[in-house]
């Protein structure tokens, strides 16, 4: 008997961890400044992956407590400033961005994440891309 509920246990863990595939993901980005000559290509890395959710469609018969949206958001994270070159010296070159060092499945919070995902902007260098190994860390 308790070599079935070890396996029964090794087996809920290991779907578990299969469903709530929540974690650090690498991501390139590009910071384009208008007033800068280069571009600057970053390589840091995100939360990314899929959290259970419940929301029922019959949201009158259904308590709040029943229904939950969870999104994979950050643990963790840190800010990294970088130095976009070629920028005037009126222009202040620096950019903060987040890196992430562990995720989880949460609610989303809007003090430091996007909550509505709207692809407003490309992701793509209009000059020339300088890599952020190439450009100056603060």
């Amino acid at each position: 008997m308790p070599a079935i509920f070890l396996m029964s246990l090794l087996f809920g863990l290991a779907c578990g961890q299969a469903i709530s595939f929540c974690i650090p993901t690498e991501y390139t980005m590009h910071i384009d400044r208008r007033e800068c000559a280069y571009c600057l290509t970053i390589n840091t890395t995100i939360c990314a992956g899929y959290c259970m959710t419940r929301d029922s469609n019959r949201k009158t018969f259904v308590s709040s407590h029943a229904r939950f949206q969870n999104v994979c958001t950050y643990g963790d994270f840190i800010y990294k400033t970088v130095e976009i070159p070629g920028c005037p010296h009126q222009v202040a070159p620096y950019f903060s961005y987040p890196v992430a060092v562990s995720c989880k499945c949460g609610k989303c919070d809007t003090d430091y994440s996007d909550c509505i995902h709207e692809a407003t902007e490309t992701n793509y260098c209009t000059k020339p891309e300088m890599s952020y190994l190439m450009g100056f860390s603060v």
